[in-house]
């Protein structure tokens, strides 16, 4: 039993609840999508590649699919996401919870950046920052006229703090976390749920380009259990796997001194 109130409020029974994934043609998205779907979630399901979408949801069981949507976007245009918006409030009459899973990863190292990385910084920030301001100017006057729903954004532990070979995903993390947090204090009183979810490292395609170690490796279906465990709690702040989460925190608090020592002899080991 907590001794503290959840921050949003718990998630007992998915059954019928209407949920908007965005991003869900592959790895955290596509997971959450089947495991909500299995819950008796009604989902719509939103990415790129409108052929990956259709084969997701040919494997739900037969009463999840009928009642899936499919409404392909790229999260970077904001004139996509707002039709999508529209089609899928029109069809539902209403949302109870929007989670954004889409996201680009482009390992930007200081000693070879120039001018030529610019375009990439661009696009990392583009998608991984505007791509959830996009999806909020596209539902956040419905959401607050419904006066209840959540939104959940699927950022990173990179966003924590300064790191290696990620000059690009890193700050567009870090810019994730504190926009939740703005977002929670501002929403939360209007009835609606924020939720920041901070995975580790997942195995998924964005993740298998690393040439290095990356410790306590999750699945997607691991993660995806952890996020909707996280949700069923009303956590705000969703982390896994907490071994290696905490540590990072901890890393946070540390005078910068000792945590580039200690950053620096973890480089050492990649």
């Amino acid at each position: 039993m907590p001794l503290l109130p959840p921050l949003n409020p718990p998630i007992t029974d998915w059954t019928g609840l209407r949920v908007w994934i965005i991003g869900a043609s592959s790895g955290i998205g596509a997971e959450t999508a089947r495991l909500l779907a299995g819950r008796g979630a009604r989902v719509a399901l939103s990415a790129r590649r409108a052929e990956a979408l259709e084969t997701l949801r040919a494997g739900f069981a037969p009463a999840a699919r009928d009642a899936a949507l499919v409404l392909p976007l790229d999260i970077a245009h904001p004139d996509a996401v707002a039709g999508a918006a529209r089609t899928l409030l029109a069809h539902w009459e209403g949302l109870d919870l929007v989670l954004v899973a889409a996201g680009i990863y482009d390992a930007l190292r200081a000693p070879a950046f120039d001018a030529a990385a610019l375009p990439a910084v661009a696009t990392a920030l583009h998608v991984n920052l505007m791509g959830p301001y996009h999806v909020l100017a596209a539902l956040l006057p419905a959401l607050t006229r419904q006066g209840r729903g959540g939104i959940a954004i699927i950022s990173s532990v990179a966003g924590y703090n300064g790191l290696p070979r990620a000059l690009a995903y890193a700050p567009s993390k870090a810019a994730l976390n504190n926009l939740c947090e703005g977002l929670y204090f501002e929403l939360r009183p209007l009835g609606l749920a924020v939720y920041r979810i901070c995975p580790g490292f997942v195995a998924t395609a964005m993740t298998a380009v690393n040439d290095f170690h990356m410790p306590a490796l999750l699945s997607a279906q691991e993660a995806a259990q952890e996020i909707v465990r996280g949700l069923e709690r009303g956590d705000f702040h969703i982390h896994f796997p907490k071994r290696f989460t905490r540590f990072l925190e901890v890393l946070r608090w540390l005078p910068r001194r000792m945590y580039f020592f200690l950053l620096r002899q973890g480089a050492r080991q990649l």
